[in-house]
């Protein structure tokens, strides 16, 4: 049965015409009513943001730090954070491209609301457009994999997916949802190509798409390059019939690229071979690909298959070549740069960036849902490719591969799963849609699209129970963290709210603290959770070292407070790493005559002010 499978790039099959002809409405109909439901499972975070300002990542509270900084009159090309590590601030390896729409939303929320509450509104909104981008992505993903009658089943396996909770919640202002909806938009969009005669407009959608993951950031560049492959692929197994997909893929992504570079790039970091961020290295790749691919549409798609292979070859050399450009380091670890100290006391532990096998040895259970459901969208993914044949097969076994891929890559950095979730969510429709027609088969024709749509539900709760439901983000990775079971207090940014009233200077805290610190306070921070902030391995010395060596270090970097949050692990962490050190010997109640105790009420965070600092400032 390969009438669901088949039949996506073209015509429908007469039961799916059946099954699909419910109205132009349907579709839409169904991402608003996902969109509803996750508002509603979401309620509770939402009316918290909206009530109090709540941050629940680090990342989030940064990223509008940039926008408010931007709203203030910061250069647009100016990516620097001036308030971590000043005077010398961090040149932040963000893209405008988040900030500008989160931007936007602030000033038309500020139409009619003020300041306070336009920014929560934004910080509500923009997560819910995300979402519903994404529950239309998942549409769109169906229908090209499974088939028009599948399309409402992907906006369900969307919203039952976990990564919604994970990475789409209300507040979550990163740039995380946007390179996952990109990249979903991107493999369906270029498996779309497989089979059809007129292609350009698929694969130019597929380009973008890639151009806009590539500008945001380059969290998603092994599965782009695997779509950016796929045209090669198709060239050299079908020569001019790839002719379409080629020159389409080429225009998207080449005419995407320019412009997002251009605009969010400032002109004097146009040469600068940044490991972590689209820079030039990069971009010349991609171009370099782009004109291969042209090339190849115009002058080699009625080749013979062994000189296609040549040029496919060719190819793949001149898009490799401008990477030479990039420091040799940079390529085998965009890290490379980062602190000995910082590396291992900060971003070794960082559950972003564990492996699988050390999640496991902390969370055994969370291991097995993130790798347990993978798994079986990559089986569900094959059986589309046992069961279908033609383009259909070629279809789910580019999906499998992207999944696959997703493995690998999430065995070495667990984060790496909320970018795959959404494929292996579609993968899952392979086997939901064969119950579906099996089941639709056997009953009377005025009981099959009710009979066939329930069970095809049944079959997606089901498999999405398998650990992509709403659980997940109960226990999904934490926001990056350093102090160990004080999380919960500490890495709470309610705790640095009432630090608001502190006159502004230069905080000497532990690393993951400083984004709340920036985002609650108009203080300057030495320490931030970002592996480019030089600030981190000073902030380190000064905490770390016995306390009349502290002093001096404080002092030397013009620092007015030091602020510390902790509980039993943190603790105990800080004593095992420097026994003697200011930190360690603060937590265990012994603070030194040269700080001051700052009574701050209704937190559990402690600040001490430098004694004499604040007549420094004032002077």
């Amino acid at each position: 049965m390969t009438q669901y499978f088949g039949t996506a790039s073209g015509a429908p099959a007469a039961g799916e015409a059946r099954a699909g002809d419910l109205g132009a409405w349907a579709p839409w109909l169904a991402v608003l009513v996902a969109l509803a439901g996750y508002l509603l499972l979401g309620s509770d975070r939402v009316l918290d943001i909206w009530r109090h300002g709540a941050f629940y990542d680090t990342d989030d509270a940064t990223r509008m730090v940039q926008v408010r900084d931007l709203l203030a009159g910061q250069a647009w090309y100016d990516m620097t954070a001036w308030r971590f590590d000043p005077p010398h601030g961090m040149f932040s390896h963000w893209a405008r491209v988040v900030d500008a729409p989160l931007a936007a939303l602030v000033l038309l929320f500020r139409l009619f609301l003020d300041g306070v509450l336009a920014e929560r509104a934004a910080r509500i909104a923009f997560p819910a457009l995300l979402a519903m981008g994404l529950f239309v992505a998942g549409l769109y993903a169906a229908r090209v994999f499974a088939g028009r009658s599948m399309r409402l089943f992907g906006v369900a396996a969307m919203l039952f997916c976990g990564v919604l909770f994970w990475q789409f919640p209300a507040g979550r202002i990163d740039h995380h949802a946007p390179q996952i909806t990109a990249l979903l938009v991107a493999v369906a969009a270029m498996a779309a190509c497989f089979g059809k005669v007129e292609t350009r407009k698929a694969s130019a959608l597929s380009g973008v798409m890639t151009a806009l993951s590539l500008s945001i950031g380059l969290e998603n560049l092994p599965f782009l390059a695997l779509v950016a492959a796929a045209p090669m692929a198709l060239y050299v197994w079908r020569g001019l019939e790839a002719r379409e997909t080629l020159y389409g893929f080429a225009c998207g992504l080449a005419g995407a690229l320019i412009p997002l570079f251009l605009a969010t790039v400032g002109p004097k970091h146009w040469f600068f071979p940044a490991c972590d961020a689209l820079s030039a290295p990069y971009v010349l790749a991609c171009l370099a690909g782009c004109v291969a691919y042209a090339l190849m549409a115009r002058f080699g798609a009625a080749s013979p298959p062994r000189a296609r292979l040549a040029v496919a070859g060719l190819a793949c050399l001149c898009a490799v070549a401008p990477l030479g450009l990039m420091p040799a380091a940079c390529l085998a670890d965009p890290y490379y740069g980062i602190d000995p100290l910082v590396r291992k006391y900060w971003l070794d532990p960082n559950p972003e960036v564990i492996s699988i096998v050390r999640q496991a040895q902390l969370d055994a259970n969370l291991a097995l849902l993130l790798v347990a459901p993978t798994l079986v969208g990559l089986v569900a993914a094959l059986f589309g490719v046992w069961r279908c044949s033609g383009s259909a097969r070629a279809r789910w076994a580019f999906l499998a591969a992207q999944i696959a891929l997703g493995v690998v890559l999430g065995a070495l950095h667990i984060r790496i799963f909320s970018t795959v979730m959404p494929l292996v969510a579609i993968g899952l429709l392979a086997p939901v849609a064969f119950i579906r027609e099996a089941v639709e088969s056997r009953v009377s024709e005025q009981t099959r699209g009710l009979i066939g749509a329930l069970t095809g539900l049944i079959a997606l709760f089901a498999l999405s129970n398998m650990g992509l439901m709403i659980e997940l983000p109960e226990i999904g990775p934490a926001a990056p963290t350093d102090i160990g079971a004080g999380r919960d207090r500490c890495m709470n940014s309610a705790s640095y709210e009432p630090l608001r009233a502190l006159e502004p200077g230069l905080a000497v805290s532990m690393i993951s603290p400083g984004a709340y610190l920036l985002a609650h306070t108009d203080l300057g921070v030495m320490a931030g959770p970002y592996h480019r902030n030089r600030g981190n391995r000073g902030a380190l010395d000064i905490l770390f070292a016995p306390p009349d060596k502290a002093e001096a270090l404080a002092r030397a970097a013009g620092a007015r407070y030091v602020i510390l949050c902790w509980g039993a692990d943190a603790a105990a962490s800080w004593k095992s790493w420097s026994p003697d050190g200011l930190a360690a010997r603060i937590a265990q109640g012994s603070v030194p005559g040269w700080l001051r105790p700052v009574q701050v009420e209704n937190t559990p965070v402690h600040v001490y002010e430098l004694v004499g600092a604040g007549e420094n400032s004032a002077n």
